[in-house]
């Protein structure tokens, strides 16, 4: 049985929540022997998490596309009680074969979509957990709809993102308190991290009386580009051996370590393996 892993932020638009599960996801898939599934907006299909592995061109082609992939077809599947765990790879479409997945979000209005998904969430994840051995989640951020709230609530492992900004989390932290019941584990990651600045993790955890795990990682430019053309595998792959020194070598460093605090939290301590690329995404 596999774990569910949720990255959600109780701030908008300021954490680099996608960005940062977008990032653990590519490189766990790269270094990693274990089967992952990412699970982005499931209420959009080509929403921002698409659109950071396949450029608008070759998503609207999918040539070698399942005609079905995606959340609608499992959801019809479900209701109609004909999906097993063994079947759930045939809509999904594949980052890296054998190593990371991807499933389409719905194309159905985000209201229309929440509203027939809600109550098969659970089933859907629970079979998700039976195929993979990781199920890495967006859980959005911002207010707790009832849709975040059920995603929120399969979390096995919580990533709780938060901006480098006192006054956001002087907010923050003190209603922050409900969502991390005392049995669900979770860490801090403080997206789009400037370590020039004298708000360091560090101090950061002194000042709020913070005792959970936390982890920067830094604003790169080149990344977020990279994201925005659907290069995001190949950005990862291209920059995992750069020396102490080159601009991207504290992104990935501390990507690398977030997607190592990631597995040993889920206690999917498994032997790295060497990395490729796959060019005929």
């Amino acid at each position: 049985m596999g774990f569910t892993v949720v990255f959600w932020s109780p701030v908008s638009g300021q954490a680099g929540t996608t960005s940062n599960l977008i990032a653990s996801a590519a490189l766990l898939g790269l270094e990693y022997s274990s089967r992952l599934l990412l699970l982005g907006h499931l209420q959009s299909e080509y929403a921002v998490i698409e659109r950071s592995f396949y450029p608008r061109r070759t998503w609207m082609s999918k040539a070698d596309a399942p005609p079905d992939a995606g959340i609608d077809a499992l959801l019809r599947l479900l209701q109609n009680r004909k999906l097993e765990p063994n079947r759930l790879r045939d809509y999904t479409l594949p980052l890296l074969a054998d190593r990371l997945d991807i499933l389409p979000g719905s194309n159905k209005p985000d209201a229309s979509f929440v509203s027939a998904a809600q109550e098969w969430l659970a089933p859907l994840l629970e079979l998700a957990r039976r195929a993979y051995d990781l199920v890495l989640l967006d859980g959005g951020s911002g207010n707790l709809s009832a849709w975040t709230q059920a995603l929120l609530r399969q979390a096995d492992l919580l990533v709780v993102c938060l901006p480098q900004n006192v006054l956001k989390l002087e907010q923050v932290f003190p209603s922050l308190e409900a969502q991390l019941q005392s049995n669900r584990k979770h860490l801090l990651v403080f997206g789009q991290y400037d370590p020039r600045s004298a708000l360091t993790v560090k101090n950061i955890k002194r000042q709020f009386h913070r005792r959970e795990p936390a982890y920067p990682i830094v604003h790169n430019t080149g990344w977020l580009d990279a994201t925005q053309q659907g290069e995001a595998v190949r950005f990862l792959f291209r920059n995992r051996q750069v020396p102490r020194g080159h601009e991207n070598s504290l992104f990935m460093q501390q990507v690398r370590t977030l997607a190592q605090a990631l597995i040993n939290n889920v206690g999917l301590n498994k032997p790295l393996f060497g990395g490729k690329e796959d060019d005929d995404r």
